[in-house]
C-alpha cells in the first residue's frame, strides 16, 4: 500500500505560518516529552503548515519532520481520520510548533484540505479532465489505489490534489482513485450572477439555486462547492458552497509570525510583486536558492512576514532545490514492516524499490530501521538513497511507530508490528481513552536500545 495525494487549496500548494511564541520546556518544543532534549533542534514556535505530505516517520511538510504522537487528526468537512487516511501527497493543516531551520516539529492537530473529486471525463496524456477542469499530471505525481497514469480510465472516480496553474489547470501531486458519493470543486468564482444564480470556475458553471451558501460569494473569492451528480451539458448543480479566505487565515495564524507557501507563479514580478497560487507576494528583498529569475509559471516556495495584504519574502525558493539537497522529493524515517525483496518492501505504509539504491550495506530485514530519500513514480517510492541507521541513534533522535498491541503484559512489556516495546515511562496522551491493551491501535515515539527494545516516551491510544 502507498500513501498519497494531493493539494486542493486553491490559492496555495504549501502554506506555511510560524508564529511568535515559543514552544517550551525542551529542544523539541513539547513540555511533555524530554527524549530529545540532545538532538540540537532548538527552539520551536508555534505554527501551522499547511501543503502536501512528502514524507513519514513522523509526518514531513514543507521540509519540517513533525511529530504527531497526540495530534488528533481530521478532514475540513469535520469528519474523523486516522492515520491510515494519510499518504505522501495528502494536502494537510498542522497546527503545532516548529523549528523551520532545524527541520523539526510537533503537531497538535492535523486537518486534511480535501481535493478535486469526480469522475474522469476525458483522458489524453499526460491530463485528465474533471468536472470541467484539466489536471495535468508529471513525473512527480503520486497515486493511490492504481499503479500509475496508465491504469486510469474514463469514468474512473477520483480525488486529485494540486495547484491551480496561471491557465486555470490543475498541476496534480496526487490521484487517488476512490469511490465517491457526490462531487466537490475548489476554486475560485469567476462570472457571477446573482440573479441566475450562477457562476463559473475555470470555465465550468455552477448554478446554485438550492444550494447552501457558507460566506458571501463574489468574483475572486475561493469556495468549495460540493454536488450530488456530475455536470450536465456543462452545468453543475450545487447542494453547498463553502466561501474560505487565505487572506483572512493569514491574518489569523501568521499576523506576528512567518508565513510560508509554496505555489505556482502567475508572472514575472512586476515593482517586486508577484501572485504565488493566489497570494501576493513581494520578493524585492529575497534571497533565492535554486534559480535566479522568476517567471510564469515558477514552481516556488516562499517564505517571509505577512503584513496583512502581501507576504513579504525573505526567501525563494524554486521547485527542486531541496530535492537536491536530500537526494530526492519523498523520505521515510522507520522500519520494514513487510519484506519481499530490495525491490519490494514496506516502511511507513509505503511500499519502497530500492534495487537501485545507494547505501545498503548489509540484507534488510522486517524489524530494520531504514531512512529512506527517493520519489514516488506511480505508488511505489523508488529510493535513491538508504541509510541503514542505529536504530537506537536515530536522525532527530526518535521516529514514530503506529500499529495494533500484541502479547501485551505490562506498560513494560508488549508488542507492535513484531517489535518488543517498553512504555513503562512514557507519557501518555488521551488517558480517558483507556488503559492500553491487546487490540488497541496506538502510535508511539521513541527509539530502540542496544538490544532492540523500542522505547518509548510518548504514546497515545488512538482507538
Amino acid at each position: 500500500m502507498t500513501r498519497s495525494t494531493f493539494l486542493s487549496s486553491t490559492s496555495a500548494l504549501v502554506i506555511s505560518f510560524m508564529l511568535a511564541a515559543c514552544g517550551g520546556g525542551n529542544k523539541d518544543g513539547d513540555d511533555k516529552d524530554s527524549s530529545n532534549t540532545s538532538t540540537g533542534t532548538g527552539n520551536q514556535t508555534a505554527s501551522v503548515y499547511q501543503g502536501a505530505i512528502t514524507g513519514f516517520g513522523s509526518i514531513i511538510v514543507n521540509g519540517v519532520r513533525f511529530s504527531t504522537v497526540g495530534a488528533g487528526i481530521a478532514d475540513n468537512d469535520d469528519n474523523q481520520l486516522g492515520h491510515t487516511d494519510l499518504h505522501i501527497g495528502t494536502t494537510v493543516q498542522i497546527v503545532g510548533s516548529a523549528n523551520d531551520a532545524a527541520g523539526t516539529g510537533t503537531a497538535s492537530s492535523i486537518v486534511v484540505v480535501r481535493g478535486l473529486q469526480g469522475s474522469i471525463s476525458a483522458i489524453t496524456a499526460p491530463e485528465l479532465t474533471i468536472l470541467g477542469q484539466r489536471v495535468v499530471t508529471n513525473a512527480n505525481t503520486a497515486y493511490q489505489y492504481v499503479t500509475g497514469f496508465a491504469a486510469l480510465t474514463v469514468s474512473d472516480t477520483v480525488e486529485a490534489y494540486g495547484v491551480r496553474q496561471a491557465d486555470g489547470s490543475v498541476l496534480a501531486t496526487l490521484i487517488e482513485k476512490k469511490t465517491l458519493t457526490g462531487e466537490s470543486l475548489p476554486g475560485v468564482i469567476s462570472n457571477l450572477n446573482t440573479a441566475a444564480k450562477t457562476f463559473t470556475i475555470n470555465g465550468l458553471t455552477v448554478n446554485y439555486t438550492t444550494a447552501i451558501i457558507t460566506g458571501a460569494l463574489a468574483n475572486g473569492v475561493s469556495v468549495k462547492v460540493k454536488a450530488v451528480s456530475a455536470p450536465a451539458a456543462g452545468v453543475l448543480t450545487a447542494t453547498q458552497v463553502k466561501v474560505h479566505s487565505e487572506t483572512a487565515h493569514y491574518n489569523t495564524h501568521g499576523a506576528s509570525g512567518i508565513v510560508k507557501i509554496e505555489g505556482i507563479a502567475s508572472s514575472a514580478p512586476v515593482a517586486g510583486v508577484v501572485m504565488v497560487s493566489g497570494t501576493p507576494v513581494n520578493v524585492s528583498n529575497a534571497v533565492y536558492h535554486g534559480g535566479s529569475a522568476i517567471i510564469a509559471g515558477s514552481h516556488i516556495e516562499v517564505r517571509g512576514t505577512w503584513n496583512g495584504t502581501t507576504l513579504i519574502a525573505n526567501l525563494v525558493e524554486f521547485e527542486g532545490y531541496h530535492a537536491a539537497q536530500i537526494g530526492g522529493h519523498n523520505e521515510l524515517y522507520g522500519q520494514i514492516t513487510a519484506y519481499t525483496s530490495i525491490s519490494n518492501f514496506v516502511v511507513n505504509g509505503v511500499t519502497v524499490d530500492a534495487s537501485s539504491a545507494t547505501g545498503i550495506y548489509g540484507a534488510l530485514s522486517v524489524g530494520q530501521y531504514l531512512e529512506v530519500k527517493g520519489n514516488m513514480v506511480g505508488n511505489v517510492l523508488k529510493a535513491t538513497k538508504v541509510e541503514m541507521q542505529n536504530s537506537s541513534n536515530p536522525t532527530g533522535g526518535y521516529y514514530e511507530v503506529y500499529g495494533t498491541v500484541s502479547n501485551f503484559v505490562s506498560m513494560g512489556s508488549f508488542t507492535v508490528n513484531g517489535m518488543q516495546i517498553n512504555a513503562s515511562g512514557a507519557y501518555v496522551e488521551h488517558p480517558e481513552r483507556g488503559p492500553i491493551g491487546n487490540g488497541r491501535f496506538i502510535e508511539m515515539k521513541g527509539a530502540q536500545n542496544a538490544s532492540g527494545v523500542f522505547i518509548a516516551s510518548k504514546i497515545e491510544i488512538k482507538y
